[in-house]
């Protein structure tokens, strides 16, 4: 499906989803654009790369209170599906979007207590302050761009017949960048719920690289150095593989994974450099929608 281009109006009324099947952006889901520790992370991500004949680059900067994690990035998943089923519909979208509360914890797998709804603050104020300067654009333009995820945020609150005040709505106004990404059907892959018992950042980053990554193949790998790289994360290479090892153990949903010292002989996929750890072989397990 191309691009879309709806009216748009001043402000989109999410709805309730019946049985979503939430979905995320090829680039958020295969590059470091989110923390993927649980502790606050306050030192940037960098990554770049070479595609094409095109130098391409993520420098991601906390703020206050750290960078966005990929828990947070569940709200944008929420939204972005709340826009395509809107688009689907022949409804009009806006980058100003209000939702239950809600309603958001549910579909993203959460629970609905009071510490949930904190939690949820939380997020909205990282992806409010993290800031994201990157070269990867969401149309046909070529640029260079700076944002935060979030432009500005609102909690409206309720009061209880118990006289408690207690978060009921929020309304939140979406960069201009991320607007687009949402408006680009292409760019969208669906999400298998079991995404959202996932425990882990490394677990929950993997998942997206292999989603975005496997396809309708019937195997693909990558070298352990190139997706550290991918997964934006700290560590050095041998814990990494350490850390990939257990998840390879326990398993992700609809994919099958091992790790091997060489190369299988199918061409490598993507820029990557030649290994000198291991390699993460993967197949699918079941298949995917998209």
């Amino acid at each position: 499906m191309s691009t879309l281009k709806p009216r748009q109006i001043e402000l989109f009324v999410a709805q309730q989803l019946e049985a979503p099947s939430l979905r995320d952006d090829i680039d958020i889901m295969s590059l470091p654009f989110f923390s993927i520790e649980k502790t606050p992370r306050h030192d940037p991500i960098e990554f770049e790369r070479v595609v094409g004949d095109r130098r391409q680059y993520i420098r991601v900067s906390p703020g206050e209170f750290g960078l966005a994690t990929i828990w947070d990035n569940d709200i944008i998943l929420y939204l972005r599906t709340q826009i395509i089923e809107a688009l689907n519909r022949n409804r009009d979208v806006s980058k100003r979007i209000s939702f239950h509360i809600h309603d958001c914890l549910v579909a993203t797998g959460r629970r609905t207590g009071g510490r949930e709804y904190e939690l949820f603050k939380e997020a909205l104020t990282r992806l409010k302050t993290t800031t994201v300067l990157t070269n990867i654009s969401t149309s046909d333009e070529i640029a260079d761009e700076g944002f935060g995820w979030l432009e500005s945020f609102k909690i409206k609150r309720r009061r209880t017949a118990a006289g408690a005040d207690v978060m009921a709505s929020c309304e939140v106004v979406i960069s201009d960048w991320l607007f687009g990404l949402f408006l680009n059907s292409r760019r969208a892959l669906a999400i298998d719920s079991a995404y959202f018992d996932l425990q882990g950042g490394l677990e929950r980053k993997l998942y997206g690289i292999l989603r975005k990554h496997l396809g309708q193949q019937s195997m693909w790998q990558i070298g352990t150095d190139t997706l550290k790289d991918l997964c934006g994360v700290k560590r050095d290479v041998r814990r990494f593989t350490y850390d990939l090892k257990k998840i390879v153990e326990r398993g992700l949903p609809g994919f099958d994974l091992e790790i091997t010292k060489e190369p299988r002989g199918l061409k490598l996929v993507g820029p990557q450099r030649v290994s000198k750890r291991a390699y993460l072989v993967v197949r699918p397990r079941r298949a995917l929608a998209g």
